[in-house]
């Protein structure tokens, strides 16, 4: 997993679920409360989204959103856009906005990470954001003309170095786009986010521990979305963002931060192989 980005994170934990949900089937966390912090030391994984020396080919490095200027040999710009040459091609339009082209393609990095169907990638050292666009189209589901069949649009994979059962956290930011929404008509406000933990039991089987599902509202700002649980010691764990669009929908959703926390065992010096609370 060389080419994720990883981090030693600090975490102030609260005893509260993300956006005021309340915790999922399975989790136990019944010891923290809403007036109880403190703070964990762990492994955070991220997409090397804005990392030029991890750009994969098919993607071009561009000064502007048009494609007109391509971004200096060598240099890492303080703004820039990724954009996919090559890929899937799509073109949707409305009577007031015209005719506007897609294409898309996935950026990986091998099968322990990955961005599918991506448009555009908008990355601001600056600012220190990213916008990162996908695109998703309503696939039919079980039922014809009802939910559609949930797409997977990122994968994060990490693993628990702990003695004890650890927490282990997926978070995304996410929001619509706005302006893709209004050039095609075609976004509905039954567009959900899929939140999924899993992890490998045996090579190469992967069982699901937990999934959380969150509506994606129209007009809404950027959204933080949470997945968490405790996975036992010397556990590989994945975590996977799918979106879900209802009938003969299409979304272009964007991904603002994408992370995977697993918590790690600081060892207690005045215990022989203890860690600290």
């Amino acid at each position: 997993m060389q080419s994720l980005s990883l981090n030693l994170a600090f975490v102030s934990l609260l005893g509260v679920a993300a956006c005021g949900a309340p915790p999922a089937v399975g989790e136990d966390f019944a010891g923290e409360t809403d007036t109880t912090e403190r703070e964990l030391i762990g492994r955070e994984v991220s997409l090397p989204l804005c990392e030029l020396t991890s750009l994969r080919s098919g993607w071009s490095c561009w000064l502007d959103e048009d494609k007109q200027t391509p971004c200096p040999s060598g240099q890492t710009p303080s703004q820039f856009w990724l954009r996919p040459d090559v890929g899937s091609q799509y073109t949707c339009g409305s009577g007031v906005e015209g005719a506007r082209e897609v294409r898309t393609w996935d950026l990986t990095w091998g099968e322990e990470a990955f961005y599918a169907r991506g448009e555009a990638v908008s990355c601001d050292s600056t600012l220190e954001t990213t916008q990162a666009s996908t695109w998703s189209q309503y696939t039919e589901g079980a039922a014809p003309g009802g939910t559609g069949q949930p797409l997977l649009q990122a994968r994060l994979t990490s693993f628990v170095e702990h003695l004890r059962p650890a927490l282990t956290r997926g978070t995304v930011s996410a929001s619509f786009d706005e302006s893709f929404c209004a050039s095609v008509g075609g976004c509905t406000d039954t567009t959900s986010l899929i939140l999924v933990l899993t992890k490998r039991d045996a090579d190469p089987t992967w069982t699901e521990v937990i999934r959380r599902e969150f509506p994606l509202i129209r007009g809404a700002p950027e959204g933080a979305f949470e997945v968490k649980t405790r996975l036992a010691p010397l556990t590989e764990v994945r975590f996977e963002v799918y979106v879900r669009n209802s009938h003969n929908s299409v979304a272009e959703v964007v991904f603002h931060d994408l992370r995977l926390f697993t918590e790690m065992c600081v060892p207690d010096m005045s215990g022989q192989g203890q860690c600290l609370p």
